[in-house]
């Protein structure tokens, strides 16, 4: 799924968890429930790095949780991004793939997938 489509599938459900919770989603809302997100990653990452309070969750449990936040933190960001009109590809390719000329094959080793034979 592309990044657009992606937005506009999660937009769709946070109107859902707006209506349902009855939760207005203000500008400050959104950038307040990204930082709320974000928080939760970094118990879940404490959690699975052995280095907060054990609560009794198998290792299972403790990983599901980490992944779980790490789509929590995405689909956050791609609803402020959206509020704010900004276009996250675009910026990724202004901030971050102005580098490309300096990629080397070390850079690229295990990264990149390789298509199906």
């Amino acid at each position: 799924m592309e990044l657009a489509a992606l937005t506009d599938e999660v937009e769709v459900i946070s109107r859902v968890y707006e209506r349902r919770y009855g939760v207005e989603r203000t500008d400050d809302w959104l950038v307040l429930k990204l930082h709320e997100e974000v928080g939760e990653l970094t118990q879940a990452y404490l959690a699975r790095s052995g280095r907060s309070r054990d609560r009794g969750e198998g290792e299972g449990a403790v990983d599901a949780a980490f992944r779980a936040e790490l789509a929590d933190v995405l689909a956050q960001l791609l609803l402020v991004a959206r509020r704010f009109d900004v276009d996250l590809e675009a910026e990724i390719e202004r901030k971050w793939f102005r580098w490309r000329h300096l990629v080397e094959p070390q850079d690229e080793a295990g990264v990149r997938a390789r298509p199906a034979p």
